[in-house]
């Protein structure tokens, strides 16, 4: 494990590093919050008290509190939960839904081609963020309507990304020996084709999960966010006292830059150590 280790790029060893520390405080934090103070079926929440507003950081709360008297710790904490669960469902679905499509644009008949095109191309065409807010809009501000909008906007990226490693893979000699003997479309797809794009597909998955985070966070600073402990959402709030209160808008900008770099360097250091066209 450590020479394993210790053969990671330099990218990969800060990201996974950060990345690291952030999923140790949401598990600390997850863990407080339904089993310390709260219970699975009612869980700990951030509580408002008028008296605490816009205290600056100190010893009562370390990193101050926030309009509503809340611990900026806590909230914090609440957040990062809820961005990274957000995040992580809708790259995973995203990428199912993709990997399908990509699949049939190259294997299917020609009119599901045809139709996996046209909805791909069409999506593609247009401002992710405006379908978003069209979406939101008609759904609603809730966390299903905010997944049910990121998957519709997210799946078309991994679609293109599947339908051009299907095409590489399906030209595989191995592929078409495997062919000539009778294996299914089914088999193949499940046994030859996932496996082959699978390091290119997490690659891509650990990246779209920092685009996830900025879109979600910008939904959030719209008020169409699907919590109001997004970090988009706190952002727009501190927006409002900020000469007041300049360390809400600092800490959030801190912590949100600090996710978004940690996914990329991640992201960027699996393609390097992973991704099988880098060998070529």
């Amino acid at each position: 494990m450590i020479e394993q280790i210790k053969s990671w790029n330099r990218e990969l060893k800060i990201g996974a590093f950060i990345m690291g520390l952030y999923f140790l405080w949401a598990i600390i934090w997850f863990v407080y919050s339904h089993f310390l103070a709260g219970t699975i079926v009612n869980p700990y929440i951030p509580s408002s008290s008028i008296e605490f507003e816009l205290l600056s950081p100190g010893k009562e709360f370390i990193f101050g509190s926030d309009i509503y008297g809340r611990s900026m710790l806590e909230v914090l904490s609440q957040g990062l939960v809820y961005s990274l669960s957000v995040s992580f469902t809708v790259s995973f679905l995203s990428a199912l839904i993709g990997v399908v499509v990509g699949y049939m644009t190259v294997e299917g008949p020609n009119s599901v081609k045809y139709i996996s095109d046209l909805l791909t191309n069409l999506i593609f065409i247009f401002p992710s963020i405006l379908i978003a807010i069209m979406v939101m809009a008609v759904t609603g501000q809730s966390v299903p309507g905010l997944v049910l909008t990121l998957v519709f906007t997210g799946w078309p990226a991994y679609a293109r990304i599947a339908r051009g490693e299907t095409q590489r893979v399906m030209g595989l000699s191995y592929v078409e020996s495997a062919r000539a003997i009778g294996v299914g479309e089914y088999h193949l797809f499940i046994k030859t084709v996932i496996p082959s794009i699978l390091p290119v597909l997490i690659v891509n998955i650990v990246l779209g999960v920092g685009g996830v985070v900025i879109s979600e966070a910008a939904l959030g600073f719209l008020g169409l966010g699907g919590s109001e402990y997004s970090w988009g959402s706190l952002l727009s709030m501190g927006k409002t006292v900020l000469l007041e209160a300049p360390f809400i808008v600092i800490l959030l900008s801190v912590t949100l830059g600090g996710l978004i770099i940690g996914l990329n360097l991640l992201g960027d250091g699996l393609r390097d150590q992973i991704d099988p066209r880098k060998s070529f």
